[in-house]
């Protein structure tokens, strides 16, 4: 079985793209997307899966579906872990034919985490910024989503929100400069703290120690970009015959290559794993614990005439 992964760098299609946020089908964003369609039409695998923000216009989301020829399921992380994080996910098996068919995925099961049930004090950094100042009462009970009790600053930006941690996390970032801006403020007694790279393995899904390879910092940039590991696996275990036969991948912006991890934990057996992927903190951290992937560069080479994957191109 062949199956193909990925999701291209959504940084020019985010609402958080504050200048010069793409809208429409055409810019660097969208050429990064074809790269994996253009890798789809080569590689021909039995089933893909693409993941990219929710946040994308509509006009983006629609062309992805016209291009990929399935609907997308939005699904939140929070349903299986302690963070909000929505994400759309396109998900197709090939037809005797050629063409590419939707495969239903329902919705993860609620696992009802909130952060005060998987974070301890080794998931923590401390923060030094500026002094609290409450907006809210806190929480009493665990609750579905995030909740903001106050802020270390003037503004309103993430960089310097505080939640409480009877309810859920911000969405894991990796890019924004201060405070919480990557991983959110939280109050724990009459302290505030952000996350180190332990913390965010566990909102993530992802092995404990995972990104132990890299500086806490870089862990918590690569796990911003990263998958929720847990819905990646919920939603290939929808591919039928998964685990039944042997598997070949291509993962398309492999980043830490969270798909691997996801096979594992379904059980897969991943005969090889082939990786386009530029950043030298990812390839480090995918090569420490995957040493037999396959690292291919840059995901622009698929548009080579003479490009070829293993012995079936």
């Amino acid at each position: 079985m062949k199956l193909l992964i990925g999701g291209s760098p959504c940084t020019h299609w985010s609402i958080a793209q504050t200048k010069n946020r793409e809208t429409e089908a055409s810019g660097i964003g969208w050429e990064l997307f074809l790269n994996y369609r253009i890798a789809r039409d080569k590689y021909k695998p039995d089933f893909f899966l693409y993941e990219n923000n929710k946040s994308m216009s509509p006009a983006i989301r629609a062309q992805i579906t016209a291009e990929l020829g399935v609907e997308p399921v939005l699904i939140n992380s929070a349903l299986v872990s302690a963070q909000n994080r929505q994400r759309l996910y396109w998900a197709g098996r090939r037809n005797p034919d050629g063409t590419y068919s939707q495969v239903a995925v329902e919705q993860p099961e609620d696992r009802g985490e909130c952060l005060l049930d998987v974070l301890t004090a080794d998931d923590l950094a401390p923060y030094n910024g500026g002094e609290f100042k409450k907006l809210k009462a806190g929480l009493h009970a665990k609750f579905a989503s995030t909740w903001q009790v106050g802020k270390t600053g003037d503004g309103g930006g993430q960089a310097v929100r505080v939640y409480d941690i009877l309810g859920k996390s911000v969405t894991l970032k990796a890019l924004g400069g201060g405070g919480g801006a990557k991983t959110g403020l939280y109050k724990i007694g009459d302290a505030i703290f952000a996350l180190n790279a332990k913390g965010c393995e566990k909102l993530q899904t992802v092995p404990a120690g995972y990104t132990s390879c890299v500086p806490s910092n870089i862990g918590v940039t690569l796990l911003g970009n990263g998958w929720t590991v847990d819905v990646i696996a919920h939603i290939m275990s929808h591919f039928t015959g998964l685990t039944a036969e042997p598997v070949e991948v291509l993962s398309m912006y492999d980043g830490m290559s969270c798909g691997h991890i996801a096979l594992d934990k379904l059980g897969a057996e991943i005969t090889a794993y082939y990786a386009t992927e530029i950043d030298k903190y990812a390839i480090q951290t995918t090569q420490h614990n995957f040493p037999d992937t396959v690292q291919l560069g840059d995901a622009f080479q698929v548009r080579n005439d003479d490009w070829r994957l293993g012995e079936d191109l």
